[in-house]
């Protein structure tokens, strides 16, 4: 399968702590690793689906820097080398001039045919080049890869080509005991399905123009029910969101130009914008853009091909999830729906699993073309601050989100921000 997403990087205080749970109870496998005097980089795998965890470094004056190198990595020439200057420092494969004070994901790496076209592209529709196109190699061979600034906060895209690199990884990392014993995870989440991002209010049209025009990554509506104009509004007594997504088709004469692209491949890269509607009152995009200092990556997708099986095994690795509403397995239609694709009501609800009908499926097609469908179940937040968090979903023919499901997440996550604050007031009461 042609890489679309080649891996997603994490900037945090404690790389540690963030691996132990990402193999202990996600069950990813760390494969390599970059770990010098002033650098620590972890790369996990589970599937195609990569996290590199990059550890945020003390400054001499105790102030936050990236983490990363200055000069060339030893065994590593690198053409075009950016000095670190004022806050900035070149890192390998990524560089960012937008940090933020908490842990954060920062850079979404994507793997395409021509650097030179696609970073043309960028120039010429007025993006941002954070780093030139650089040549960095080892004896394993080159990769190509340069990074642009996104419109979103502190998250870049490092764009690499690595026709030219056999590598296991890429230049500059080195296998670590657990490369020669990767197999199968156990949980089985096989790859990134998608990329939420928390954004101001009316942020998303600039956002979407920036990506059609840079990258060539295409809007498609997230439900059947959603208004082009106005995107999918998730809204109530307790609820208030704005949801627009877009993603890229390997079918597209211009743009990122992946590997393997052919007009019969189906979109791979999903990217969701949510942002809060006005005179809604604190929720949970406006929690995450005040505790992560701005606009960023609030969640990321990982499939998995059963999605009961999955949850059972996080559970019982004591991975946090949301619970569902008490009402949402017994909302009109939602029982009937469940029997018809052939799950089981109990083995979803006891494992908070959250089933809904294709977004663009009518009442017709829906049980009859392939029962489109996806699941879909929720971690809490996994940084110390309520921002950045998984879901893990299983899609059964279905290419969109379900608004029920959408409706469902919203108000758990601020079932769950609201317990916190309450245990925060209490607890400041107490002392």
């Amino acid at each position: 399968m042609a890489a679309d997403v080649h891996h997603i990087s994490l900037r945090v205080s404690n790389a540690r702590r963030l691996l132990k749970d990402l193999v202990d109870k996600f069950h990813f496998s760390l494969f390599t690793e970059r770990v010098e005097e002033t650098a620590k980089q972890f790369a996990v795998r589970s599937g195609s689906a990569i996290f590199v965890v990059n550890e945020r470094a003390a400054g001499e004056e105790g102030e936050v820097i990236q983490t990363g190198l200055c000069n060339n990595v030893s065994g590593v020439t690198s053409e075009n080398t950016r000095n670190c200057s004022s806050g900035g420092c070149h890192h390998l494969y990524d560089f960012s001039d937008i940090d933020t004070p908490v842990d954060s994901v920062c850079n979404v790496a994507f793997e395409v045919e021509d650097v030179d076209s696609t970073l043309e592209r960028v120039v010429r529709a007025g993006g941002r080049v954070l780093t030139d196109i650089k040549v960095t190699e080892d004896e394993q061979g080159s990769v190509t890869h340069a990074v642009v600034q996104s419109p979103i906060g502190n998250v870049v895209h490092t764009l690499l080509d690595k026709k030219l690199y056999k590598g296991l990884f890429l230049p500059g990392f080195e296998a670590t005991n657990g490369a020669s014993r990767m197999q199968e995870s156990t949980v089985r989440l096989s790859h990134f399905d998608h990329v939420t991002y928390a954004c101001p209010m009316g942020s998303s049209p600039p956002i979407l123009e920036w990506y059609e025009r840079c990258l060539g990554l295409n809007r498609f509506l997230v439900n059947r029910d959603e208004s082009e104009d106005q995107g999918f509004i998730v809204q109530g007594t307790d609820v208030g969101m704005r949801l627009k997504a877009f993603e890229y088709w390997k079918c597209a004469k211009e743009g990122l130009n992946m590997p393997g692209s052919s007009s019969d491949v189906k979109p791979k890269v999903k990217f969701v914008i949510a942002e809060p509607l006005p005179g809604q009152g604190p929720n949970q995009v406006e929690t995450f853009l005040e505790q992560h200092g701005g606009p960023g990556i609030q969640h990321i997708g990982l499939h998995t091909p059963d999605i009961v099986s999955s949850t059972r095994q996080l559970r019982a690795a004591h991975v946090q999830l949301l619970k569902p509403p008490d009402t949402y397995y017994s909302e009109i239609g939602k029982l009937s729906e469940i029997h018809q694709v052939g799950q089981s009501l109990t083995a979803l609800k006891d494992n908070g699993v959250l089933l809904d009908a294709e977004a663009d499926a009518t009442d017709n097609d829906h049980w009859n073309n392939n029962q489109r469908y996806l699941m879909q179940v929720f971690t809490k937040p996994i940084f110390d601050e309520d921002t950045f968090f998984l879901e893990i979903i299983q899609r059964c023919g279905a290419t969109g989100f379900g608004a029920g499901n959408i409706t469902a997440l919203w108000r758990s996550v601020q079932a769950y921000l609201d317990q916190r604050e309450q245990q925060e007031k209490s607890k400041n009461k107490s002392s």
